[in-house]
């Protein structure tokens, strides 16, 4: 019954906060409309899936290496961001030289733009899911992202700290 009165109270001050105007001046015509509208805004709540990274024991770093010609760069936007992106998609793909796994732990990126083109080494751990470990997020988890959020903001914003450290996952 609240619900009804509520909608019904918006839709009110909606229609009360709808303005026209016009003006008409005698040589020349000039219109002016202006129309006002109450901006409604739903919030959501989601809990999300977590699950786990396994590395493979005695796994060592590895090493991916991507040239991209200087029209494939620009084609990509000019930016480092994106070509880190591209070779992080690359790496994790089925591709015969790639890596054929979900994610990459603790990605370092070393990139040089010429003008004949663009060299990029990445390099990581390969990580695939653990199958068994899909689950809702749990207040446990949110302790541990508060914890590593707060790590990982401190180096980012660090002025004397070349690079970031990238993880991503494929879709």
């Amino acid at each position: 019954m609240k619900r009804i009165v509520l909608t019904m109270l918006a839709f009110t001050l909606f229609i009360a906060g709808v303005n026209a105007q016009k003006t008409v001046i005698k040589t020349e015509r000039i219109s002016d409309t202006q129309a006002r509208m109450l901006e409604v805004t739903a919030k959501s709540y989601v809990r999300p899936l977590v699950v786990d990274l396994v590395v493979a024991k005695g796994q060592a770093c590895k090493k991916f290496k991507r040239s991209y010609t200087i029209e494939e760069y620009k084609a990509m936007g000019g930016s480092h961001d994106n070509l880190r992106s591209r070779v992080i998609y690359e790496a994790t793909s089925d591709a015969p030289d790639a890596w054929n796994c979900d994610a990459v732990v603790a990605a370092t990126f070393k990139i040089e733009v010429t003008p004949e083109g663009a060299e990029v080494e990445m390099k990581g751990f390969p990580a695939n899911f653990n199958p068994n470990s899909w689950h809702n997020m749990e207040e446990k988890d949110f302790e541990w992202m508060k914890v590593d959020r707060a790590i990982s903001f401190d180096k980012i914003n660090d002025p004397d700290r070349e690079g970031a450290v990238i993880t991503h996952i494929k879709k």
